[in-house]
């Protein structure tokens, strides 16, 4: 089919969007989308040109498909802490300042410390199910898995937990420019509600610091920066609130799925453990869970030989990039041994790099070696799986996933 065969927002397309990717890869590697008023970037090394280049293309602009909310979503988001661009939306230098700010609460040694928390968290999952022989594990395991991590490490008592993930939910839904506007407004009311409970958390540690995420982000300092104020504070929680589970959710069920198809790479994989960090890096690859995100254009430019004009908005298409063959042959192959597996891009590049990357990685690969370490002959659940994803054009995550399983061996 050719590209032009493609409406990108289509829910058919967006449900099965290879096929329209590899129709751009060779078609038109830098597609004006007709009537959509941007362009989709859909090559590798196009891709890293325009995440390495800062000067030319901004990340201030809205991360969904529409650039500004309606009116009536202003006159809700306004009841809170309007939105403040910060890590995902800005640009250097003042990105550089919320970036070392963060990282100050975000380091390897707190990502390190966790480890312990997140096989504990993935074996008591696996408890709760394991007898039945059978789950479904998006809702069981791959969502509560990295919701529970995020949550502790902000501090966040276990009987408040249950909010977390229809805040996450709300906060993205809106971006994937595939909801009713009723469910639009629903998304406001729900992302003031997280402002007002994390701005009372907030005043909490400010009174009675504690050893989490949110008393690092209020005493977090750089030397000639002002500290973070509670409107900034608020923008970067959401911020870690969804990179630290939505996408680590879609991460494990993905990859699951991946390896069931693929049984040849489950049993390399379940016979040696060691493979498990760079399958994770191919799942990533395969299965980007954040397809793309949006940059513009500053001023007019030319990229893939196609002139850009300024204020012109781009998708970068991780997804498409991801399987680009120049960079990964035989890109459509999952192969758990891929060499440059871990190239991708479905973490971005440059300054804009994921700050969650180290921990998404740590909790994925901790959830292999539980799931496979612990449950023997898994396999598809027949007659129950319909293997559709949640309707975006941003993010990609199965809505269910039910597995079978024989027990683990006395």
């Amino acid at each position: 089919m050719s590209v032009s065969d493609f409406n990108p927002l289509d829910p058919e397309t967006v449900e099965c969007p290879y096929p329209f990717y590899a129709a751009m890869r060779r078609e038109a590697p830098v597609y004006q989308v007709p009537g959509a008023g941007f362009f989709i970037v859909s090559r590798y090394q196009d891709m890293k040109t325009v995440l390495l280049d800062t000067q030319t293309f901004t990340s201030k602009t809205g991360p969904g498909v529409r650039q500004e909310p309606p009116k009536e979503v202003v006159d809700i988001l306004s009841q809170g802490w309007l939105p403040v661009d910060t890590l995902l939306t800005n640009d250097p230098p003042a990105h550089r300042r919320y970036r070392g700010l963060v990282n100050k609460a975000f380091t390897p040694r707190r990502v390190a410390l966790l480890e312990p928390s997140v096989r504990a968290i993935a074996n008591d999952l696996v408890d709760a199910f394991i007898a039945d022989g059978r789950v479904e594990l998006v809702s069981q395991f791959a969502v509560p898995l990295p919701l529970t991590v995020i949550a502790n490490a902000l501090g966040v008592p276990p009987a408040d937990q249950a909010h977390f993930k229809r805040w996450s939910d709300d906060a993205v839904a809106p971006l994937g420019g595939m909801i009713t506007p009723e469910r639009e407004l629903e998304c406001a009311r729900s992302t003031v509600e997280f402002q007002r409970y994390f701005a009372a958390k907030l005043d909490e540690r400010r009174a009675a610091p504690q050893d989490d995420i949110l008393t690092d982000l209020l005493n977090a300092r750089l030397e000639g920066e002002t500290p973070l104020d509670t409107a900034e504070m608020l923008s970067i929680l959401q911020q870690l609130l969804v990179a630290g589970n939505e996408t680590t959710t879609n991460l494990i069920a993905s990859a699951m799925l991946l390896l069931l198809q693929n049984p040849q790479q489950l049993a390399a994989v379940r016979a040696d453990h060691s493979l498990i960090p760079n399958c994770v890096e191919e799942a990533l690859r395969c299965e980007s869970p954040v397809q793309g995100l949006f940059r513009m254009a500053r001023l007019d430019t030319e990229l893939g030989g196609v002139k850009i004009p300024a204020g012109s908005r781009l998708v970068l298409m991780y997804a498409s990039a991801n399987r680009d063959d120049q960079e990964f042959p035989q890109a459509e192959r999952f192969d758990v041994c891929r060499a440059n597996a871990k190239d991708h891009v479905a973490f971005g590049a440059g300054v804009h790099y994921c700050l969650g990357a180290p921990l998404a990685r740590l909790e994925a690969t901790v959830a292999f070696e539980t799931l496979l370490g612990r449950l023997q002959h898994i396999r598809l659940a027949e007659d129950k799986n319909d293997y559709r994803h949640t309707p975006s054009f941003i993010l990609r995550g199965l809505k269910a996933l039910y597995l079978e399983f024989d027990q683990e061996a006395a």
